[in-house]
């Protein structure tokens, strides 16, 4: 078992919404940005959210009926931030993704960020709010739905402690004891900003939360055979049968660098 931790043990600072570091909606973005409305504020209902419509947008990528649903789009207050948001509920027996192709493919290094909450995570397996950066080449079940589609992949467990939770990073299909924690003690129902700086031609990245220690460079998941993806297209959050929590997603950025 390999099993590397980094110290950032009780790290609770809240994103400071109101105070003005959310992104703006697509309408506004920048130039450069890849994503499109990364706040999510240009999105009429959960439906809308659910559906792969045309053009670049969110939708649910594993395209499930039953846990397409479980996808929403959340327009209450949620632990303090009163924008609008994405939620993904727990089930231990569905899959679900929130999913978006990047404008155009890249190849070299790429700057992604977002929000996420967890609300919680089931027991069975403690681990859930996955997200990945990857790409989409099996043609079966959406981008970053298997191994080899993934270059980056994290994921938040139990902590062992009412309330708290580890980010931990896997660099490769092995077993999920034999992972890298990022960050120890981390609250749930907590706003936390996550920056994942990828440098595909190395095949390595890099983990931030909020403005704590950088950790890395992480190895990207590499499964055995096949290669390690050469452009990231798609990010996809998830929760998993065998991963399931609720969590909530707001103002994601991608950039290349």
């Amino acid at each position: 078992m390999r099993l590397r931790t980094h110290a950032l043990t009780g790290f609770t600072v809240t994103l400071a919404l109101a105070a003005g570091l959310g992104l703006a909606p697509s309408a506004a973005r920048a130039q450069d940005e890849l994503i499109t409305d990364g706040g999510f504020e240009e999105l009429k209902s959960s439906s809308v959210l659910q559906a792969d419509n045309d053009g670049q947008d969110w939708y649910e990528s594993r395209k499930d009926k039953a846990g397409r649903k479980l996808l929403m789009l959340s327009t209450k207050p949620i632990y303090g931030n009163k924008t609008q948001k994405a939620m993904i509920k727990e089930d231990p027996e569905l899959n679900t993704y929130l999913s978006q192709s990047l404008a155009s493919p890249q190849s070299g290094k790429l700057r992604v960020r977002y929000d996420i909450a967890v609300k919680s995570i089931r027991p069975e397996f403690d681990r859930s709010g996955f997200f990945f950066a990857g790409t989409s080449n099996d043609k079966k079940r959406g981008p970053n739905s298997t191994g080899k589609e993934r270059f980056a992949m994290l994921g938040f467990e139990n902590a062992g402690q009412e309330g708290k939770l580890n980010l931990f990073a896997r660099e490769g299909e092995r077993d999920w004891d034999d992972r890298t924690i990022i960050a120890q003690g981390l609250d749930t129902r907590t706003w936390y900003t996550i920056t994942v700086e990828l440098d595909v031609p190395a095949q390595t990245y890099t983990v931030q939360v909020n403005d704590g220690p950088v950790v890395g460079p992480l190895q990207a998941f590499k499964v055995k055979g096949e290669p390690v993806p050469d452009a990231i297209t798609d990010l996809s959050f998830a929760s998993w049968n065998d991963g399931a929590g609720t969590f909530y997603v707001d103002n994601v950025s991608a950039r290349a660098r």
